[in-house]
């Protein structure tokens, strides 16, 4: 269905650049034409691509077992493949990045602070089960043009999301993985605003426990899903480290709000 909306586009494009070339009579509308196509492809196929670059802190799979076996365990369930690489990020978010068909899970180092183990199981399971149905093109076509395609795929996006609900509810159980994703927007609006008021003071002291303190601000006595980390009171600090920049106060004010829908880049 895409690629016959896709042909449509492409069919529209070409029939007013031809109105175009009939009216004006002239050759240079057609090339001017074909440099606007040619700077739009550059501007959102090849820039996309080139910023498509490494991000985050790497997690080592024999360093920290617990939480590559949860990712394993939840990429079954979801009858997906396991990521090649997983890495934690600064976002409050998941997202699923495929370049080249290498695969890397990005898990935002917040979800371990504000999620117990069984509900990050439930938000990753949610993530790889979107993954596994959102088409190439849908995640590197600008929002602009595939806003009718998603008003006339609305009930198949629909079904997407009730399909990832149900293999987050299967690798956390019922309860655990509705709590989860109903609390998914609380957490991004608390992430966001605790981020602005105390990454400042751990920015000027140096002190890494940025993470420690947004789970101490939130109300769950559930454990945080950092315990899936290897040694956690030694391993969150250390993370924290290669993140302070990007956790940092001067990252705050163009902290992105997080997408519809979880984010999935497939080069």
């Amino acid at each position: 269905m895409l690629a016959g909306y896709l042909a449509l586009l492409v069919a529209l494009a070409a029939g007013v650049l031809t109105a175009v070339a009939v009216v004006l009579s002239t050759t240079w509308a057609v090339l001017a034409a074909i440099v606007v196509l040619l700077w739009l492809f550059a501007h959102y196929v090849l820039r996309r691509k080139a910023s498509a670059g490494q991000q985050g802190a790497w997690i080592n799979r024999k360093r920290h077992p617990d939480l590559w076996q949860m990712v394993d365990e939840v990429a079954e369930i979801a009858e997906t493949r396991t990521p090649d690489e997983l890495r934690l990020g600064p976002d409050m978010r998941t997202a699923v990045r495929e370049q080249g068909g290498f695969r890397c899970l990005e898990i935002g180092l917040p979800l371990l602070g504000g999620l117990s183990a069984g509900e990050l199981r439930a938000v990753t399971g949610h993530a790889l089960a979107l993954s596994t149905v959102t088409s190439v093109w849908e995640s590197r076509l600008p929002r602009t043009i595939m806003l009718p395609y998603r008003l006339i795929t609305k009930p198949r996006l629909r079904a997407r999301h009730e399909q990832a609900e149900q293999v987050a509810i299967s690798a956390a159980g019922e309860a655990v993985a509705t709590s989860a994703l109903a609390r998914m927007p609380e957490l991004e609006t608390a992430w966001r605003q605790f981020r602005h008021s105390a990454a400042q003071v751990s920015y000027q002291l140096r002190t890494p426990d940025l993470i420690q303190r947004f789970n101490a601000s939130v109300t769950t006595s559930a454990e945080p899903a950092w315990e899936l980390l290897t040694e956690p009171d030694k391993s969150l600090p250390y993370l924290q480290r290669q993140l302070f920049e990007e956790l940092g106060p001067e990252h705050t004010a163009n902290d992105p709000r997080p997408p519809d829908e979880v984010e999935t880049k497939t080069e």
